[in-house]
């Protein structure tokens, strides 16, 4: 038998986005959670999935839906993400939120949207995986919100001559690219913090 934390803990390990997906009850009102459990499935037809614990009280609402969408967050929409994750409390209280072409409610400020008609749902252990079909999708030139080990963290992408020069922690000289005094008392605080 696992232990359910360690297993927890271990899953933390990897590094994933940050989603709110989006849907409409019934009597149209809109509904939305926040999920890391995204992953695209198929390009040719475009298909994503999620998955949602079956004691979530929302579930209901996503079995039924025809369509819904999932906004992959931009890094600044953290305080969207939380509010999102808390159970019971009106989440689209003062926002305005149009429907996309699937007919979920379209949340602004992401980094992509892909818009689903619902196609399957399975059962996996303590959870409903939702399988969708991409009927409308659009990205946005902006830094995603990633999760951790149980943080919200930032993409940070490997730094290019242009970026160390551009920060002043390198200069070039011809086609040579040489650390500045920042750039030297930078990387010994770096050396230094990688040795503890």
């Amino acid at each position: 038998m696992f232990d359910p934390q360690a297993f927890r803990d271990a899953l933390g390990s990897f590094v994933t986005g940050v989603t709110i997906v989006t849907a409409r009850d019934a009597e149209g009102r809109p509904f939305g959670l926040t999920a890391n459990s995204f992953n695209s499935v198929s390009l040719d037809p475009p298909m994503v999935l999620w998955s949602l614990s079956l004691r979530s009280g929302t579930l209901p609402v996503f079995r039924d839906a025809s369509g819904w969408a999932v906004h992959v967050l931009a890094a600044d929409q953290q305080p969207m993400s939380d509010l999102f994750a808390r159970p019971g409390e009106d989440k689209f209280a003062g926002i305005d939120c149009p429907d996309g072409p699937e007919g979920a409610p379209q949340l602004d400020g992401y980094a992509a949207r892909f818009g689903c008609t619902a196609r399957f749902e399975y059962e996996g252990g303590d959870h409903a995986i939702f399988l969708g079909e991409v009927v409308d999708f659009d990205r946005r030139e902006v830094e995603p919100l990633i999760y951790h080990g149980g943080r919200y963290g930032r993409v940070m992408r490997a730094p290019t001559g242009d970026d160390l020069e551009r920060e002043g922690l390198a200069e070039r000289s011809g086609e040579e690219l040489s650390l500045t005094a920042s750039g030297v008392q930078l990387l010994a605080a770096l050396e230094a913090l990688a040795k503890r």
